[in-house]
């Protein structure tokens, strides 16, 4: 359902950070003319074929890392993620990825868990994320993924809190 809400509406040329098995293919609106994905796992992207087959749009998928994005400047209408930037290495160059390939105006899409403001909680997330990073795939359990948003100079339209503040819908749009 989460997923389904930050997918909402997303329209046009449409870049899906770490698409891994292709799980939100199908949650994508009417209205998407073209979907690439990108993974550094070609494992996952091989399991996402067949979600991509059904696609009622064309898809392309791309074993590439967010920090390099091989397209040309402005070349999407949106940008969409879902749990993907507690595993990127460095966000900031992914940010800045993001805020070149969109086109002016185009949309952030992002369905993320954060580090929660509230304390013990936030404490916890800190003290557990150098033994987490390790078992979960590099998993980050205390990234402020939405300050990253901000300071990469993305205009933040709305946020959506679940759970107390672990999950955030990020809603943004690079300025034109």
């Amino acid at each position: 359902r989460l997923r389904r809400e930050v997918l909402r509406d997303v329209r046009g040329r449409v870049l899906e950070l770490g698409l891994g098995t292709g799980r939100n293919i199908p949650l994508y609106p009417e209205g998407v003319d073209f979907l690439t994905g990108i993974d550094p796992d070609e494992t996952m992207l091989e399991e996402a074929q067949e979600r991509a087959r059904k696609a009622g749009f064309p898809v392309r998928l791309l074993p590439v890392p967010a920090e390099e994005l091989p397209f040309e400047d402005a070349s999407f209408d949106a940008v969409t993620g879902t749990l993907v930037f507690c595993t990127i290495p460095d966000v900031a160059r992914a940010l800045g990825e993001v805020r070149r390939v969109l086109g002016p105006g185009g949309e952030l899409r992002l369905l993320e868990h954060v580090r929660m403001d509230r304390e013990p909680f936030a404490t916890v997330q800190e003290t557990v994320t150098p033994v987490w990073k390790h078992l979960a795939g590099g998993c980050h359990l205390d990234r402020d993924t939405l300050s990253a948003v901000r300071e990469a100079g993305f205009e933040v339209e709305h946020v959506q809190r679940r759970l107390d503040g672990l999950l955030l819908g990020i809603f943004a749009h690079k300025p034109r």
